[in-house]
């Protein structure tokens, strides 16, 4: 994610939500363990991940 937000150092990614949330809405997320998700969506959302699991689903169904 890092690398593909642009940024040098993981500590820049709780800076860039938006750019993690867009990121996350492309990606394939099955292709990660669920304890990473978990660890990954507190790091930078401050939420578990069922929780922005909910809010990517949500998404996903509000998109045409």
């Amino acid at each position: 994610m890092q690398l593909r937000i642009g940024c040098d150092y993981i500590s820049e990614l709780p800076f860039k939500k938006k750019e993690v949330w867009n990121a996350m809405g492309e990606m394939d997320l099955s292709d990660y363990r669920q304890e990473q998700l978990e660890d990954f969506s507190i790091y930078i959302f401050g939420v578990s991940y069922p929780v922005l699991q909910n809010a990517l689903k949500q998404r996903e169904d509000f998109q045409i």
